[in-house]
């Protein structure tokens, strides 16, 4: 992103919070659609953080993403200006929101541009969504493919094939249990996604399973 495109992104809103989408969020069509998130986000990196399938929705029956502190550990997001607004809290109920310093975020923008995101972010209070409990993915509380397509097609629109591989690579604990919901979803939030995202993402994730 350049320091002009920047600029313009922040012109956009005067939230005074960020939240760092790392999963579903990642997806405008879903976060439009069932959470009424309208601004774009921005793609970065939060450090001393990494994302696990260890989120379980007892209520759901299935499990998502989770994100967790460790020092050293990275993953890819999409800085998301919105309000804390009853229906984000909804959506992340098995979550607990926890602040986040704005120098823990990287990214790969030049030297200006990252300059200037920081500065502007001095003034915002930024936000993950750190999981409650622990539970890895298992028979009874499988992982949506529809929940896989949504995260995977969030990084393909806002960062091509480069931030979905490096969603699969930096996330931990992918699970044998897939529950194949793309003809009747299963997850209650699903992006509607092309026939060429769904094929990028099928080879993406065989390479995965096949590396």
């Amino acid at each position: 992103m350049t320091l002009a495109q920047l600029k313009n992104w922040f012109a956009s809103f005067d939230y005074p919070h960020l939240v760092l989408g790392y999963g579903s969020l990642m997806n405008a069509d879903s976060r439009q659609r069932f959470s009424a998130i309208e601004h774009q986000g921005v793609m970065v990196t939060v450090n001393n953080f990494y994302r696990a399938w260890v989120t379980r929705s007892w209520q759901e029956r299935q499990t998502y993403v989770g994100a967790l502190p460790e020092n050293g550990a990275s993953l890819n997001a999409q800085l998301i200006p919105t309000p804390l607004s009853p229906a984000l809290a909804e959506r992340e109920k098995d979550y607990t929101f926890t602040d986040v310093p704005a120098d823990t975020i990287s990214t790969d923008f030049d030297d200006d541009a990252h300059d200037y995101l920081i500065s502007r972010l001095a003034d915002k209070q930024l936000w993950i969504c750190q999981t409650f409990d622990v539970h890895v993915a298992d028979p009874q509380f499988p992982v949506s493919q529809t929940y896989i397509d949504t995260c995977l097609a969030g990084c393909l629109s806002h960062g091509g094939l480069a931030q979905a591989e490096a969603f699969i690579r930096l996330t931990r604990h992918w699970p044998t249990d897939i529950r194949a919901d793309r003809s009747e979803p299963f997850y209650p939030r699903p992006g509607r996604l092309s026939k060429e995202e769904l094929r990028q993402i099928d080879t993406l994730l065989a390479e995965w399973t096949n590396g």
